[in-house]
């Protein structure tokens, strides 16, 4: 399972993309939350590009799913709650597309795109992530290797 969002399920993500936010903004200062809120600032940009639009809703919600390891578990409690009376993906489910990509990553012995290379990467910088010393220096070794190919395809 990978995170793609397309004009199908654009808005079912975008609605899981608010709920979490709804709920993660009491982490925050409020005014801060009032002029940056991340949900204002995609509908601006559906305005202007749905392509874009779509590409920062997946950066968004991925950031969002990473986090969950730092939310308060009342929080995801609220969250699971909220998406489950929306007939929406749950916290696991949701989970799994991190799980999911680093697993195909290692069976792969290569990092295939750039979506997954921000999923591996923060996997491995996150200390606290599941993750063995030894899987983090396998994919450690997956990034130094996508990182040069992309740059010598002047990408």
């Amino acid at each position: 399972m990978s995170l793609k969002i397309n004009d199908t399920n654009y808005d079912q993500y975008k609605k899981v993309f608010e709920i979490i936010w709804r709920h993660q903004s009491i982490l925050h200062d409020p005014y801060i939350m009032k002029i940056a809120n991340p949900v204002d600032m995609l509908t601006q940009w559906e305005k202007k590009s749905k392509s874009i639009a779509k590409r920062g809703l997946k950066e968004g919600l991925r950031d969002s799913i990473s986090s969950f390891k730092e939310f308060p578990l009342d929080l995801l409690k609220a969250v699971d709650v909220d998406l489950e009376k929306n007939d929406l993906p749950n916290i696991r489910t949701l989970q799994s597309i991190i799980g999911d990509t680093i697993n195909k990553v290692l069976k792969r012995k290569k990092i295939k795109n750039l979506d997954e290379y921000y999923i591996i990467k923060e996997m491995v910088i996150d200390q606290t992530s599941d993750i063995t010393e030894e899987d983090r220096a396998i994919l450690n070794k997956y990034m130094g290797e996508f990182e040069f190919l992309t740059k010598s395809n002047g990408r």
